[in-house]
């Protein structure tokens, strides 16, 4: 039997209603859509804590009334499987977006998830926290070395370099400017240093990280960091 395909619109719709869940205070902790073989319908299944503290039926309270605010029929309450936070959904999403960051949903290869046979799975990033890193690099400057910061560049600042009567200028360049989704929770504080570091937390552990290991770990597509825009 051929797959049921999952339509664009229905992906939007559920994006929508995810930013609409956050907005009204429901906590999601993984998202999405999953077409298991056994079934010719596909299923958009959400994990929260609500399930946990106040029991599915008060869980589906809450959410069927943000389902309806959206004024489509693309996504129906049936549609909709509400699990707690504890279900291997999280765990199985959470490590699907690991090794595979992305800005939207991404299709998943994998053919089991928390145990069942599934023809397609498309997961949904969440939680992100959007933090920009500033870029500065000083033009004509020979190292070309590119200078980041969470704090906005002085436009108006330069390299000098050499001794009185060979010293050289370097203007600065700014406008070199990333966004970046970081994990849920992170924020920007103050060390004490005195400097802006990306407080977040890693197996529980707090992590502070400053704009150069940010830049790197979205780079790199670790623990959940990944670029949002990047400079042209």
């Amino acid at each position: 039997m051929d797959p049921v395909p999952l339509v664009e619109n229905k992906l939007d719709d559920g994006q929508r209603l995810l930013d609409r869940l956050g907005e009204e205070g429901v906590i999601v902790r993984a998202a999405c859509w999953v077409k298991p073989f056994e079934e010719d319908r596909w299923s958009l299944y959400i994990a929260t804590p609500s399930v946990d503290e106040k029991g599915t039926l008060e869980a589906y309270r809450q959410v069927n009334p943000v389902l309806r605010s959206l004024g489509d029929d693309w996504i129906t309450s049936s549609d909709v499987t509400l699990v707690g936070e504890k279900h291997p959904l999280v765990q199985d999403a959470r490590d699907i977006l690991r090794r595979f960051p992305h800005r939207g949903p991404i299709r998943s290869p994998r053919s089991l998830l928390w145990g069942i046979s599934v023809e397609e799975v498309y997961v949904y990033p969440l939680g992100k926290v959007e933090v920009t890193i500033y870029g500065l690099v000083f033009r004509g400057d020979p190292v070309g070395a590119l200078h980041l910061s969470f704090e906005p560049h002085n436009p108006h600042s330069k390299l000098t370099v050499g001794s009185r009567g060979e010293r050289k200028e370097y203007p600065a360049q700014t406008g070199i400017d990333w966004v970046v989704a970081a994990p849920e929770g992170a924020k920007l504080e103050r060390n004490t240093n005195g400097q802006r570091v990306l407080v977040w937390e890693l197996h529980g552990n707090r992590m502070e990280s400053s704009a150069n290991e940010v830049w790197s770990l979205a780079n790199l597509g670790l623990h959940g960091f990944r670029f949002l825009h990047e400079p042209a």
